[in-house]
C-alpha cells in the first residue's frame, strides 16, 4: 500500500506530522497534495510526471547538461528491469541525443535478463520478480552509465 492509513497518529505521507483533532490521515491539504501528486507519478501520468521533472530539472540533460526544450522523461532503472511504477526518483531528465543513445544501447541487447548497470544496481534475474520496487530502492539509484555483460562464449 502506497499511504498506509494508520500510522499511530502520525500523518501517512511520512512527513512525521502527528495527526490532531478529527484528522485520520493527513496532517495538512500540502500532504494531501503531495501524497496525490506521488500516486498520479507511481501509477505513470506522463502529464504529471513531465511537470514534476520540469520543476525538479528545468530541461537540462542529467547526461551532458545541455538545455533541450524537447526533453525526454527518462527511467534510470529500466521499465523492462521493473522501474515501472516507481517514484520521481527513477526519472531523469535527458535531451533528446542522450535519450536516443540510451535507447540505442537498451534496444540492441539480445536477451534483457543479461543486463548488468553498476551503478543502477540491476541484477541479472528472470522473470518479474524486480517489478515491486520500492521507494526506498529507487533513493538510493546512483546514476551512472550501462554495462552490457555478454554471456555467450563465442
Amino acid at each position: 500500500m502506497l499511504f498506509p492509513i494508520n500510522l499511530g497518529g502520525f500523518c501517512s505521507c511520512g512527513c512525521g506530522n502527528r495527526l490532531v483533532g478529527k484528522k485520520r490521515k493527513w496532517h495538512s491539504d500540502e500532504c494531501k497534495k503531495h501524497a496525490l501528486n506521488l500516486f498520479y507519478i507511481v501509477k505513470g501520468d506522463n502529464a504529471v510526471i513531465r511537470e514534476n521533472l520540469a520543476n525538479r530539472d528545468g530541461g537540462f540533460c542529467f547526461e551532458c547538461g545541455v538545455y533541450d526544450e524537447k526533453w525526454q522523461a527518462d527511467h534510470i532503472w529500466p521499465v523492462f528491469k521493473g522501474g515501472g511504477a516507481c517514484s520521481l526518483d527513477n526519472f531523469q531528465t535527458l535531451c533528446s541525443a542522450c535519450h536516443s543513445e540510451k535507447s540505442f544501447i537498451l534496444d540492441r541487447i539480445p536477451d534483457r535478463s543479461y543486463v548488468f548497470a553498476t551503478s543502477f544496481n540491476i541484477l541479472p534475474s528472470s522473470g518479474n520478480a524486480s517489478r515491486a520496487i520500492s521507494n526506498r530502492i529507487c533513493e538510493n539509484i546512483i546514476r551512472d552509465t550501462i554495462t552490457v555483460f555478454n554471456t555467450s562464449v563465442g
